[in-house]
């Protein structure tokens, strides 16, 4: 027949009222009536969002099911390239209700309810598969950048991105990573096989060179470090799988790799002339 709510519009239960709050509590005259079929059905849309209401609390419970609604929204879009949010706007419509208004309004509008819960779960699983493959592809194509070859692979990046396709079927992000992975594993291929050739050939330099030969140990290996020549300033390649492809690429960059080989030549030059 009434409901109380506090200073701030929120409903109170029963036992919620305290002596100290009945004071404070706005008593208002609920103008319909909601059955507990009703009621039942409330409950079962709120259980859908993992929300439990008991009997006759249905009406606290609705400011928590609008707030897993927005958040259920929010989880079914967001940035590019993830589909646009879906509008929830409509919740507000709800929330400016009360009381048994606003139960009413839950009851009448359940099955549409029901099926943005439905579409939005589905969504923000989609979503939530696929996220991690979007930004080890963003990773790779990152490193890519550098690579002449790569124009028409990022190309195809930007349009996933540009034109939310991350849940396009099929798939349009897994193939990419594929691509990009072998064009990264070749690139790091051919430059590991230059650094081993400018090494090979630089260690025949040294041992040919006389004043090389009749340094001792120690010495030879101070020059090196200095000239950073050291069988340990040779670059960690491995390319067995993406990941690896990444970790390598995270701890020594193609231009930094490419810098440091084009930099081998003149630095056994200088250990061998000074």
């Amino acid at each position: 027949l009434i409901r109380a709510e506090e200073e701030n519009g929120k409903s109170l239960l029963p036992s919620g009222l305290e002596r100290k709050t009945i004071g404070k509590a706005n008593f208002k005259a609920e103008a319909a009536t909601v059955s507990t079929s009703q009621r039942i059905q409330i409950r079962k849309l709120m259980q859908k969002v993992g929300l439990k209401a008991n009997s006759g609390e249905e009406s606290a419970a609705v400011q928590k099911f609008l707030e897993k609604m927005v958040e259920l929204a929010e989880q079914a879009g967001g940035e590019p390239p993830k589909p646009n949010r879906p509008d929830g706007s409509f919740l507000d419509e709800i929330r400016r209700t009360a009381g048994n208004e606003q139960l009413l309004t839950l009851f009448n509008r359940k099955d549409e309810l029901s099926q943005y819960i439905d579409t939005w779960t589905d969504l923000a699983g989609k979503i939530a598969e696929r996220w991690p493959n979007w930004l080890v592809l963003k990773r790779l194509a990152s490193h890519a950048a550098s690579l002449q070859d790569a124009d028409v692979i990022l190309s195809q990046v930007g349009a996933i991105e540009q034109q939310r396709q991350l849940l396009e079927d099929p798939d349009l992000v897994s193939p990419l990573i594929g691509s990009v992975t072998q064009l990264l594993r070749d690139e790091l291929n051919a430059l590991k096989q230059q650094w081993e050739t400018l090494w090979e050939d630089g260690g025949e330099k040294l041992g040919k060179d006389e004043n090389w030969r009749r340094l001792e140990p120690e010495q030879r290996n101070q020059l090196r470090i200095q000239q950073q020549l050291q069988e340990s300033a040779a670059p960690a390649i491995s390319v067995e799988s993406t990941e690896a492809v990444l970790e390598t690429l995270d701890a020594n960059s193609i231009p930094s790799l490419s810098d440091r080989i084009a930099a081998m030549p003149g630095r056994f030059e200088k250990i061998v002339f000074g």
